[in-house]
């Protein structure tokens, strides 16, 4: 197929969203690296309050990553460069602070991405390669994010008390989240 980089990456971009990802980013690990970052839907409606239907929603949700995924990495093996990936429930590594450096949206004060037309019901994914794509690099020390709105819904329904201080708490919030809560993105004005 020999494809140049931009038609790579017009072609990854556009399969990957007709495959099942919602939002398809790019970036670079310690800034060398090349990752192509995918967002895939995730409700919070179930939230460990239904075990199975929470189970199926994120078994559905792997197996449309997995096959995304397996689509781009053949398609970047095929043009000779390596790849590999991560899936959405991989547990090696965190892949917001990617999605918001490859701009698919930015830090909540949630301590989640928020993305202005999805809000913050995402789980991200990444493909690794050495493919010479062009990459966005957010400004990662930007304070005001655009798509996360100051109207303090997700800090006042915490029952965790997990944003004090103009600081979030992660192990305040951590022993709540395990037991389902999710009342901030249920509050978030933009998940409705």
């Amino acid at each position: 197929m020999s494809l140049n980089t931009k038609d790579l990456q017009n072609y990854i971009t556009k399969k990957s969203l007709n495959s099942g990802a919602l939002l398809v980013g790019y970036t670079k690990i310690r800034r060398v690296e090349p990752v192509i970052i995918l967002g895939f839907p995730f409700s919070d409606k179930c939230f460990f309050n239904y075990p199975i239907t929470l189970t199926k929603q994120l078994s559905k949700v792997y197996k449309t990553s997995k096959n995304v995924q397996n689509i781009i990495a053949k398609t970047l093996k095929k043009e000779g460069y390596w790849a590999e990936y991560k899936t959405v429930l991989s547990v090696y590594g965190d892949f917001r602070p990617l999605a918001v450096s490859a701009g698919l949206g930015e830090w909540g004060r949630n301590g989640l991405v928020v993305n202005e037309k999805y809000g913050s019901s995402l789980l991200f994914a990444a493909i690794f390669t050495n493919a010479p794509l062009n990459t966005y690099i957010q400004d990662q020390t930007k304070e005001a994010p655009k798509h996360c709105i100051e109207c303090n819904e997700c800090i006042n329904s915490c029952p965790a008390n997990a944003f004090e201080n103009g600081r979030f708490h992660l192990y305040r919030c951590l022993p709540y989240s395990i037991r389902g809560c999710s009342e901030c993105l249920k509050n978030c004005r933009q998940n409705r």
